[in-house]
């Protein structure tokens, strides 16, 4: 893998991360690849080397080629109807009859007036950082984008399905970590739009270079308002300061001859004023329309291969993957306990529970509306727990999107306050419920309450289906052990309704 990133090695990095961490069957592959590692020891080279080392070997197929085939793929697009709406607006505005010259107000403010107040608008908020609400509407959006574009081109029969089905996997993936790649994600789709505006300001250079050439395209002024020549003359000026020591913008004796009087026509005037503004036109759509936008796309581009080389790998699951390249390896003989006894020691811990007048805060997934009902939590906890409820609250079960509630909750903290996460028991166990809690108990205070509660599929509540009991002993076995700490209890919600 290239030092240079690509966003396809980033959702590659991420699917094998999450691979990595969740496989309980082969927990050693990260530390016997570690002992062969003779790089510096550096955080992002070893995960530079390490995703290199997984690429090669993994049989699975992966979504990062593909996705920056279908990047190449929408830039080329994009840039193509960029283009081909430049010269459309260019070509059209430029329309004319031998005895109706081309209005010269219009045409400056359709193809250098409006165009040039959209490029001062882009500069500005390209320097405005996004918010955490923009930018998950951001992802939302992009997401939606990739999954048309994957559908689009299979019917197309140019993705095979296999392929397809690695990049919709992928993106789902990836979606529940964008926060943390939001500058990624931000300047992936600027670079996009940028080509697509340098190329419409481009595309209307071009027809008025062209239109210009092939044809004799005459430009006349006229105004009901008082508007004397001396004042267009100076304004003219102005605009070709950047080039008027180069190329002599109209004179003022032009500008006056370029003037059409209504009842007059375009007979009287000297063929040579109507067409002196073709230069300055093409001139002032190339200062002010396809120079600034030149210089948007190379700063998209610049600002987006940066956020790739800086790509700092600091959170918990990448530090959590180096964690467990460098553990030493222990050999352990014994059999594992039965789960029976698993069941019964996890479903005792309700029972044994001291936390009377404590309150609590419920963590619940924000899809899972059915669990957010107030008054079956505040019966229950008071019923079988002796406990209140202080607070229900939707989130995310990712770390870095949860990162403000966790550190609000940490700070109100008073000793009597207690915390609950509830994770879908029914759905296959991952690393990432076990970095969740891990990060959790390393931002409130020592020994507060921290419980987890499984959840059954949507409608059942706590309740587990027959087909569902092995993904519950799965959580049951395996939560407790990847909680560093260990003071995390799944508990059984028995009674809630």
């Amino acid at each position: 893998m290239p030092e240079r990133w690509t966003p396809g090695d980033v959702l590659d990095y991420e699917v094998l991360l999450e691979g990595e961490l969740s496989s309980s069957s082969h927990p050693g592959n990260s530390r016997d690849w570690f002992q062969g590692y003779k790089g510096r020891l550096i955080p992002k080279r070893i995960i530079c080397s390490w995703l290199e080392s997984r690429v090669k070997s993994t049989h699975t197929v992966l979504p990062g080629s593909t996705v920056n085939r279908l990047i190449r793929i929408s830039s080329i697009v994009t840039a193509f109807f960029g283009l081909l709406a430049g010269v459309g607006l260019g070509w059209g505005g430029l329309a004319y009859s031998g005895s109706h010259p081309v209005n010269l107000f219009l045409i400056l403010v359709l193809l250098s007036g409006i165009p040039f107040l959209l490029t001062s608008i882009a500069i500005i908020l390209s320097f405005f950082p996004t918010g955490i609400g923009r930018s998950g509407r951001l992802t939302h959006r992009l997401i939606k984008i990739l999954r048309g574009m994957v559908s689009f081109l299979k019917r197309l029969g140019l993705i095979d399905r296999v392929h397809a089905d690695a990049v919709i996997s992928g993106i789902t993936r990836f979606r529940n970590r964008s926060a943390i790649y939001h500058s990624l994600l931000r300047w992936s789709v600027s670079s996009v739009i940028q080509l697509r505006a340098f190329c419409f300001h481009l595309g209307i250079l071009v027809a008025v270079l062209w239109r210009g050439i092939v044809q004799d395209v005459a430009f006349a002024w006229q105004t009901t308002l008082n508007i004397n020549p001396e004042n267009l003359y100076r304004f003219t000026l102005f605009l070709s300061r950047p080039w008027r020591f180069f190329i002599s913008p109209p004179a003022l004796e032009q500008v006056e001859g370029s003037r059409i009087i209504l009842k007059e026509g375009i007979i009287g005037l000297n063929n040579s004023d109507l067409v002196v503004w073709w230069p300055f036109l093409c001139l002032l759509i190339l200062t002010y329309g396809v120079l600034p936008r030149l210089l948007l796309l190379g700063y998209s581009l610049i600002r987006k291969r940066i956020v790739l080389a800086t790509l700092p790998f600091s959170d918990t699951m990448s530090k959590r993957l180096l964690m467990l390249m460098m553990a030493p390896r222990v050999e352990v003989t014994g059999d594992e306990p039965p789960r029976e006894f698993e069941t019964e020691s996890s479903s005792s811990s309700t029972k044994s529970l001291k936390h009377e007048s404590m309150d609590f805060q419920v963590l619940i997934p924000s899809y899972r509306e059915d669990l957010m009902m107030e008054d079956s939590w505040m019966k229950y906890l008071s019923v079988y727990w002796g406990a209140s409820l202080e607070q229900i609250n939707a989130v995310s079960l990712d770390d870095e999107e949860d990162a403000h509630l966790l550190a609000s909750f940490s700070r109100q903290n008073s000793g009597r306050n207690g915390l609950l996460v509830v994770f879908e028991g029914w759905r296959p166990y991952t690393a990432a419920a076990g970095l969740y809690v891990d990060s959790i108990l390393t931002q409130l205070p020592s020994g507060t309450a921290v419980f987890a509660a499984l959840a059954g599929r949507p409608g059942m509540g706590f309740k587990m289906e027959d087909r569902d009991k092995e993904d519950f002993r799965q959580w049951k076995r395996l939560l407790p052990g990847d909680v560093g700490s260990g003071i995390c209890e799944i508990v059984e919600l028995k009674g809630w309704q």
